[in-house]
């Protein structure tokens, strides 16, 4: 039997390999017909036709995971396997010897045994999570956890946009906010205080920066996260986090409420948040805040809808706020 594990999202892919190798072992504990190829190693890999071939190529229950071939592997390696397969085609309705094909990454689709295995093998291709599917996952992992936990709708779409989709970083922060909150409801305020977000830092003084006339500052700190390889879709997001932030905050300061402490209470946010806000806030005034916000609603709109390039946009909206 052929099995076909790929694709960028390696925290699912490597959930499933690990379910999979448990699963045999559970019906064979020795793991002594268990055997593993990886390609992204420097040390020599076994021959699979030797391996399968030392007990029998049919007399015995064997699993072979081969790790990274298409990605790592070189050329004459892959052309060697895909022989082998081809002459042996019996092994994919071969429930005794299992070969599971396993690649951290998306392999390029051109290939001759990319394509022999997506003819020939269980596959599943493992994507990044998005949207809806990214939300119940979330919430079926606290559930795994823990069956009674949960969250408030606006702390699980906080803990998204700090997160994206990177399930390592989610499985870990969703684990500290269940062992944290103990089947309570998770909140914003849980979020807030646990969560620190890789970007957090840089956002803030992005924000900052824009908002107190430096914009030099600003684009060379928005630049410096594109350099790095983070999405700007996710950048966006949490520019916007920022300032609606800072406009929930805003709406009790410029009511005359000053007090960072009474204003955490008030908007239900962490106080070290509002008092990190606040130095911002005194030099805003509503009407430009809540402007920058819905500039940026309209470029994170026509920047999923094709119509924008978001980073030329948010280079504009830095340059023109």
């Amino acid at each position: 039997m052929f099995i076909f594990l790929y694709g960028v999202d390696t925290f699912r892919s490597c959930e499933k390999l690990s379910a999979l190798k448990n699963k045999y072992l559970e019906k064979n504990s020795s793991g002594t017909d268990l055997s593993v190829l990886d390609y992204d190693g420097n040390s020599e890999v076994k021959n699979l036709e030797n391996i399968l071939s030392a007990q029998g190529l049919f007399s015995s229950k064997q699993l072979v995971i081969i790790k990274n071939i298409l990605t790592k592997g070189l050329l004459e390696k892959q052309k060697a396997v895909l022989k082998f397969l081809e002459s042996n085609l019996s092994l994919e309705k071969d429930t005794d010897a299992i070969i599971i094909f396993f690649e951290e990454g998306s392999p390029k689709k051109n290939g001759s045994l990319f394509k022999f295995l997506l003819a020939h093998s269980k596959k599943q291709e493992f994507a990044p999570l998005n949207g809806a599917q990214l939300t119940n996952w979330a919430l079926g992992y606290a559930k795994s956890l823990s069956p009674k936990s949960q969250f408030s709708r606006s702390a699980l779409n906080l803990l998204l946009s700090e997160t994206g989709n990177d399930l390592y970083a989610l499985s870990n922060e969703i684990a500290k906010l269940v062992n944290y909150k103990n089947d309570e409801t998770i909140s914003d305020a849980d979020v807030e205080l646990l969560v620190r977000s890789k970007n957090d830092s840089t956002i803030f003084e992005t924000i900052e920066a824009l908002f107190s006339g430096n914009k030099q500052l600003a684009l060379n700190l928005f630049h410096q996260q594109i350099a790095k390889g983070e999405d700007v879709f996710y950048i966006l997001s949490m520019y916007i986090y920022q300032i609606r932030t800072l406009l929930k905050i805003g709406d009790f300061y410029w009511q005359g409420l000053t007090s960072a402490s009474e204003i955490a209470k008030a908007s239900k946010l962490h106080p070290f948040v509002v008092q990190k806000s606040l130095s911002q806030i005194r030099n805003l005034s509503a009407e430009k805040t809540k402007q920058a916000l819905r500039d940026l609603a309209q470029i994170d709109q026509d920047a999923k809808t094709g119509k924008i390039d978001p980073v030329l946009a948010l280079d504009t909206f830095i340059v023109s706020l």
